[in-house]
């Protein structure tokens, strides 16, 4: 604020004060001092708009206090100043030109005293209240100051008889003004006393208040050792938590794997009973196709008596036709062609009747049986010959018998195609199963080597984590009452304690990520 007060041109405060009185003095610093603290919240000024408005709202009360009390001040001094020189004015009236007389002066001096007495009985009264507001030693520095101008007016009138009278008031004037000079004194002494008295009171509030920053400082240095101590055993507690949350992760991880590890598990023994059960179906599908085999194996060997039957029914139609040539002349003997259509029907009911024996009773189909039936037929065929030698007509029924033949090696070339595809297929499908079991039964053996390995290195990680967790609590046990006199030993042991696990743990990692 000292600063500031260069800038203010209208400032007052660099005037003489040589002649200034006490009250005087004590009324213009009290009012330096609230132009200062006006200044100063006027003056103050903030970074952004917001925090100019903020201590706009906050001055603003202490602001009006003091434009009320300066108001106040300023109306009371103009009254006081309005009423004194209202007074002097009827005391003085006329012109200054007008005839004085001689008891004119003793009337000033009277008046004048009589003011100073006034006004220095109600200077102690109203010091304390209204101090910027009455000031009885300026007015009688007024006074004394209007009644010179008065004398030397009446020196220029008055008589040179008059003068040694004028000489005498100046002298009373002047044991006046020492009296007034002492009775200044006394006041400014008292006041010098009441100052020393406050001053003494203030230093020893002071001494008080610097005895209390002393213990208050000694507190603050044991409170920030203290402190200093706290934070040392916090940064280690913090180390060690810091160690045991790093364990835990790493536990909690282990856990992970070992779940997922037991996940794979199931998904692997699901995997195992699913080709278990295509294992089930694949040896059902490899009876199936040996029963197939077996069933093809007897079909190809009713195909091959059905061609020998074929070859021999071709002899025979070449037997038949070179009987209808010599028959052809035979007309008489039309009757036992019907006969011969007759017994043709019973042989295709034989026929039928065989084949489904054979389809029935596999095992009872033998070639000497074949062979005796088909002698029979010979026979049958002979007698039927010698009997039919004289019918021609009996060429239309065997054209017939050799259509029906056709139709059944027909048939039985088509059933021989079948079986060929059906083998080809099987053949394909069981060698497809057979590639799929063999891949999978390799992968199933892999799959197990590796669960092996990996449950291997997970059962050595944890007994090692048991192990190590086992000393950390035999130690923190035996350590705990030396863990606050040397933090730092367990720190450094900690440390070396959890880098021995990081390095076994290190040691197997490599196992585990390749797992």
């Amino acid at each position: 604020m000292m600063e500031n007060q260069p800038s203010q041109w209208w400032w007052l405060e660099s005037h003489s004060n040589t002649r200034r009185s006490p009250w005087l003095q004590s009324t213009l610093t009290e009012l330096n001092e609230k132009t200062k603290a006006m200044l100063k919240l006027i003056e103050e000024d903030a970074d952004s708009f917001a925090q100019r408005a903020e201590m706009y709202y906050k001055k603003r009360p202490q602001l009006v206090s003091m434009v009320e009390d300066f108001y106040r001040t300023h109306r009371s001094l103009v009254e006081r100043y309005d009423q004194v020189t209202g007074i002097r004015q009827q005391k003085t009236g006329g012109s200054p030109f007008s005839p004085l007389k001689h008891h004119q002066p003793e009337k000033l001096m009277s008046f004048t005293d009589e003011s100073y007495d006034s006004y220095s009985e109600s200077c102690d009264v109203e010091e304390s209240g209204e101090s910027e507001i009455d000031d009885p030693e300026q007015e009688e520095e007024e006074d004394t100051k209007f009644d010179n101008n008065a004398e030397l007016e009446e020196v220029q009138f008055v008589a040179a008889n008059d003068v040694m009278e004028i000489e005498r008031l100046g002298e009373e004037n002047k044991d006046r003004s020492d009296h007034n000079k002492q009775k200044y004194n006394i006041c400014e002494a008292v006041m010098l006393r009441v100052e020393i008295e406050q001053l003494r009171k203030e230093n020893r509030v002071q001494k008080d208040e610097l005895n209390r920053k002393s213990i208050i400082s000694d507190e603050l240095m044991m409170l920030r050792e203290e402190i200093g101590r706290l934070r040392k055993e916090n940064r280690a507690q913090k180390d060690e938590l810091n160690q045991k949350d790093i364990i835990c992760g790493e536990a909690m991880m282990l856990r992970e794997e070992i779940e997922q590890l037991g996940k794979e598990n199931r998904v692997l023994k699901d995997e195992i009973n699913q080709k278990s059960i295509i294992c089930g179906e694949v040896m059902m599908l490899r009876e199936e196709t040996e029963q197939l085999r077996k069933e093809n194996r007897e079909h190809k060997d009713e195909l091959n008596q059905k061609d020998n039957i074929c070859g021999e029914i071709m002899m025979l139609r070449e037997e038949i036709e070179q009987l209808g040539k010599e028959n052809g002349a035979l007309k008489d003997e039309l009757s036992q062609k019907y006969i011969i259509c007759g017994e043709v029907m019973m042989l295709r009911e034989e026929i039928q009747q065989l084949r489904k024996e054979n389809r029935g009773q596999k095992d009872e189909l033998d070639q000497k049986g074949i062979n005796c039936e088909v002698t029979m037929l010979r026979e049958e065929i002979e007698v039927y010959i010698k009997e039919n030698r004289v019918q021609n007509d009996d060429l239309n029924p065997k054209g017939n018998v050799c259509g029906e033949v056709v139709m059944l090696r027909e048939e039985i070339e088509r059933l021989k195609k079948d079986e060929r595809a059906q083998k080809g297929t099987i053949c394909g499908e069981v060698m497809k199963l057979r590639q799929e079991n063999s891949a999978q039964k390799d992968h199933l053996k892999q799959k197990d080597q590796e669960k092996i390995e990996v449950i291997r290195h997970l059962s050595l990680a944890i007994d090692m984590l048991k192990q190590e967790n086992v000393k950390m609590r035999s130690f923190i046990a035996k350590e705990s009452t030396n863990k606050w006199k040397n933090p730092f030993g367990f720190k450094n042991f900690m440390g070396s304690l959890s880098g021995q696990l990081f390095n076994g743990l290190t040691k197997n990692q490599p196992s585990l990520v390749a797992l």
